[in-house]
């Protein structure tokens, strides 16, 4: 199954540029262990040494830090394919925590493997740049949808940024993708209660816009999803199809590339 990390991780970096050939077959030919971790179990954790990447391979992941009272924040979800710990290569120890948050596979890649490659294939490094500063765009984009967008259009925004996330790595299917979250997660990732989660979830379902159950995330109208989130995905500079060049605004908002009836 270690030939299943560097398909992850083409997948990956395939959103965010063009790998010729070359590349793709010397990123298919990385190597690393590959691991199950059960439900909640911590992966890296603040002061550890950061000595490999993770690629995600099945399941689903989440970074999150705790403030000193005791409080959590989340501020990212790995899916399949995603690469956290990129962004933590050149840096002495790791400052937040990564976890599973279900019983999920990772391929654990030394960080040796990933700087021959970057050495060797200069493409494959820009690749790598980009996908890793990708994160700090996603945090700068949630920062400023949690402080300043009502709970509705926030919890709508943070919906479409999964859907599309997905949708890029091939996880949509019938306009449904895996969000195994509870409410209390959702909370926690929003900056809202449990009980504010549980009104806004009903009031999304009850536009017919959403659902989410048993894990997974239903997209009934993503166009009125997009435009209750004033979703812009220009911040995800993804390169699968999805428009970048041209930002998206309220005036010219266009989504009829992601359909939520598409696989």
């Amino acid at each position: 199954m270690t030939g299943a990390i560097g398909e992850a991780l083409l997948t990956r970096l395939s959103c965010a540029g063009t790998v010729c050939s070359e590349d793709a077959d010397a990123i298919r030919a990385i190597r690393g262990e590959v691991r199950t971790i059960r439900r909640h179990k911590v992966i890296l954790s603040p002061g550890d040494i950061p000595r490999f990447v993770v690629i995600v391979l099945k399941g689903f992941l989440y970074r999150y830090a705790i403030s000193t009272k005791g409080a959590r924040q989340i501020h990212g979800f790995c899916m399949p394919t995603d690469s956290p710990g990129l962004d933590a290569m050149h840096l002495d120890q790791v400052d937040d925590t990564l976890a599973a948050l279900v019983s999920s596979v990772v391929g654990l890649v030394p960080h040796a493997n990933v700087s021959r490659l970057i050495e060797d294939r200069p493409g494959i490094a820009v690749l790598i740049g980009r996908t890793a500063a990708l994160q700090g765009s996603i945090h700068r984009q949630w920062l400023m949808r949690n402080s300043t967008q009502q709970a509705s259009a926030s919890m709508a925004n943070f919906f479409c940024e999964t859907y599309l996330r997905a949708k890029t790595s091939g996880l949509v299917t019938n306009g449904s993708c895996d969000l195994p979250v509870t409410q209390e997660i959702l909370g926690d990732t929003l900056g809202l209660t449990a009980v504010h989660v549980n009104r806004t979830l009903q009031l999304l379902r009850r536009l017919g816009l959403v659902e989410l159950k048993l894990g997974r995330l239903f997209i009934h109208d993503f166009d009125g999803l997009a435009r209750l989130a004033e979703f812009d995905p220009h911040y995800l500079h993804l390169k699968c199809g999805v428009p970048n060049r041209a930002r998206i605004t309220p005036a010219n908002r266009d989504f009829s590339f992601l359909s939520g009836r598409a696989a």
